[in-house]
């Protein structure tokens, strides 16, 4: 009886070994999960936004899961940029999803629920753009993005140094990212020996820019610089023309297409900062194969599609593996801190300048 017991006992291990290092063994590996949050801008204003980095991650899901890695992605939506959604958001995905790793657009998505992931040791990669705050916000914050800074301080090297701007008008808006890029791009511009002759930020909800105009007007700079958010830059320009306001127009990459499109010739000439990527056709192609629909904006699909392969890497599955990985990626800074191109509208359309 016991010669028949102790066989059991070890045709069971067996059994376990075969299945844990055979292809059972495999097989486990292959279907854990691994859990990431997405708070994106779903709905309200910026939905168009949230949307085409959605079906960018979507697109790296499945040719991870090709590859027998298996990603589920929790979408929540911050109904355009809301601090107390996203921070519901953060905690459901936190407490009760148990995510390895979040998702954000946005730095300032990421501001108010910075703590709650490092109080729980879990990081959050920023997808869009990158400022000094990610280096202060805490070791599981990291960045994939163009800098801020870095994008002001270029547009004012482009004015004074190739476009031979000397005077300089700004216009913006009262918000942490159109602040940050008006510190950086007016220090620069004086630094390199520029004179700035009107400085004014109004609300975001202002529609009326004719006083503020007509005073610019007076001042005759040589070019006006306007960080203001989607979809103000319209009524500013448009609002421009008509006082025939003769000043080389300068911004950021808040002047998205839908700007443009709507400004019409109003934009025209307008240059401005804006994000790229590198693998634009390859994804292109991606894009139509799995939506059979071009996408709005290619640059946007890319940061839902580079983030996840930032993130997941070769099949990174604990957090502890992702942390490390960004990490390796990012540096002490723990962002990618892009610099963004220069662009002109030309007949409608963004033209990249040669800024060399």
């Amino acid at each position: 009886m016991k010669k028949i017991i102790w066989a059991i006992i070890i045709i069971a291990i067996i059994t376990g070994v075969v299945f844990l290092f055979g292809k059972g063994g495999k097989d486990v590996y292959k279907n854990e999960t691994i859990k990431i949050g997405a708070i994106l801008p779903l709905t309200g204003d910026l939905a168009f936004l949230g949307e085409e980095i959605k079906k960018g991650i979507d697109i790296a899901v499945l040719e991870y899961k090709d590859k027998g890695v298996d990603i589920n992605v929790i979408y929540e939506d911050d109904q355009s940029l809301s601090p107390i959604v996203a921070v519901n958001a953060a905690n459901k995905l936190l407490n009760i999803d148990k995510i390895n790793a979040g998702l954000t657009l946005l730095v300032e998505e990421s501001r108010p629920i910075a703590p709650i992931f490092n109080k729980k040791e879990i990081p959050l990669l920023v997808l869009w753009d990158s400022n000094n705050f990610i280096q202060e916000s805490g070791d599981y914050v990291f960045s994939n993005g163009f800098s801020t800074e870095l994008a002001g301080e270029s547009m004012a090297d482009f004015a004074y140094n190739k476009l031979g701007m000397k005077t300089v008008a700004i216009i913006g808006h009262i918000d942490p990212w159109a602040d940050i890029i008006t510190k950086s791009f007016k220090n620069e511009f004086e630094v390199l020996g520029g004179r700035v002759v009107y400085n004014e930020q109004f609300n975001i909800d202002t529609k009326d820019y004719r006083t503020a105009i007509l005073k610019i007007k007076q001042l005759n700079p040589d070019a006006v610089y306007f960080p203001m958010l989607p979809m103000n830059s319209v009524q500013f320009l448009t609002q421009a023309k008509q006082f025939d306001l003769k000043s080389v127009f300068l911004t950021g990459d808040s002047f998205i297409s839908d700007v443009i499109n709507k400004a019409g010739d109003a934009s025209e000439g307008v240059y401005f900062t804006n994000i790229y990527t590198l693998n634009e056709n390859r994804l292109f192609e991606k894009y139509k194969k799995f939506y059979n629909s071009n996408p709005v904006d290619i640059t946007l699909v890319s940061f839902g599609y580079d983030g996840i392969i930032k993130v997941v890497g070769l099949g990174n599955k604990s957090s502890k593996k992702i942390k490390e990985n960004l990490e390796s990626l990012f540096g002490n800074e723990r962002s990618a801190n892009r610099v963004e191109k220069i662009f002109q509208v030309q007949k409608g359309i963004p033209v990249e300048v040669k800024n060399n």
